[in-house]
């Protein structure tokens, strides 16, 4: 920067009152801010949006999940397999075996699709599940069950109270048809995790009854695991490498889908391009002011020119003082957009609707990456729109000016 438009650009920080009372620069500047902030405040809220359901998604499913490879329950001896085998792999952070049923909940009025699933917990190891346990006890005995804090609201239940659960048996057919087996179980804890469809349909009880509902002696139908922090997001890669070990008879795979997480993460950058038109739109006010500081400043250019100073001088004096404002308005609109997520997060008016979005509370996050990205678009955006207009003053004439100030 040369030293006279250091001095332009030192005068016009230290007394910006002249410049910033013009109508066209505070439209300009709450046009940035506006635009800048609801581009932030949506990359906020999606990219809060993106982890709390990896989270929630995470602590709800296992990572990866063996059944055999015939669509039956594991034998003995396919179990001590998979425990042997995989049972001091480093990755693992737990591998329970478990039954899960998929029944009806039914009352005089209410039916919903439910899974039972019940899980073999070693002696003096903590139930997984337990964390999500909001109100009774994680624990169940026979006859007991834990359900989904949903599925407790839907059929009017709390803790003490009777569940039905009906289970067809499709192998025991009578002469009036198909025997559906009604059993009744206490409630004795609800279970929110923040996945939606698990808080309203996901029933815990113990391998006694899921075996007695089933009419089986068969251990378990498969085996779940949980890997460690450093190994989720290799769950695919690790799954194929236990199938090879463990053998044909029995299939790894994991339970989440990646394409979910994926379709969130493309959503958000969709967002981010369409909210980015906006500060685009606020780019013409940018013209704008440009082209109107240009023509009320025909004077001073004309004086400029007339001592020496050329016209890419006088074009980076302007263009200095401009993308200055600018630059701090994209800030301002940051830091509003910042405060605009977080309200929107606390306020309580507002709720996502589990079954559309899987999860039913809104989170925020503000990511360093997420924020330079809006920082650099939105600067290229105005540099742009500051220098097309700019761009005039090449074409200003002294002597035309000195004529007609």
């Amino acid at each position: 920067m040369k030293s006279i438009e250091r001095f332009y650009l030192l005068r016009y920080i230290k007394s910006p009152k002249r410049m910033l009372m013009r109508f066209s620069f505070v439209f300009m500047v709450l046009g940035i801010v506006i635009s800048v902030s609801i581009l932030s405040a949506g990359l906020n809220l999606f990219e809060g949006y993106e982890r709390a359901l990896k989270t929630v998604l995470l602590d709800s499913f296992a990572h990866i999940k063996i059944e055999s490879g015939n669509g039956r329950f594991l034998s003995r001896e396919q179990l001590d397999r998979i425990m042997n085998t995989l049972g001091d792999k480093p990755e693992i952070v737990s591998l329970t075996p478990n039954i899960g049923i998929n029944l009806m909940a039914i009352d005089s009025v209410n039916t919903r699709g439910c899974v039972f699933n019940a899980y073999h917990t070693a002696e003096g190891k903590e139930l997984h599940y337990g964390k999500f346990v909001v109100e009774g006890r994680p624990q169940v005995n026979d006859g007991e069950v834990v359900i989904g804090h949903y599925l407790a609201e839907e059929f009017g239940l709390g803790i003490g109270d009777e569940i039905s659960l009906l289970y067809p048996q499709l192998r025991r057919v009578t002469p009036l048809g198909v025997s559906s087996d009604i059993r009744r179980f206490e409630v004795v804890g609800l279970y929110r995790s923040g996945y939606y469809e698990f808080d309203r349909s996901l029933i815990i009880g113990t391998l006694t009854d899921a075996r007695s509902i089933l009419f089986t002696d068969d251990p378990f139908a498969a085996v779940e695991i949980k890997l460690d922090n450093e190994h989720v997001d290799k769950a695919k890669e690790i799954a194929s490498r236990y199938r090879l070990e463990l053998g044909a008879d029995l299939i790894a795979y994991p339970p989440i889908s990646g394409d979910l997480l994926r379709i969130v993460a493309m959503q958000k950058w969709l967002i981010f391009i369409v909210f980015s038109f906006l500060v685009l739109i606020a780019g013409i006010n940018v013209i704008s002011a440009v082209s109107t500081m240009i023509l009320d400043k025909k004077n001073q250019i004309a004086i400029l020119r007339t001592l020496g100073a050329t016209a890419a001088t006088v074009r980076r004096v302007i263009n200095y003082q401009i993308l200055l404002v600018c630059l701090i308005a994209i800030i301002i609109g940051q830091a509003l957009g910042a405060l605009l997520s977080l309200f929107v997060v606390k306020q309580g008016f507002y709720r996502l609707k589990g079954e559309v979005y899987f999860i039913d509370k809104l989170e925020h996050h503000i990511s360093l990456f997420n924020l330079a990205a809006v920082f650099v678009v939105a600067s290229i955006l105005v540099i742009i729109c500051v220098w097309i207009p700019s761009r005039q003053i090449n074409r200003l004439k002294i002597i035309d000016l000195i004529r007609n100030p």
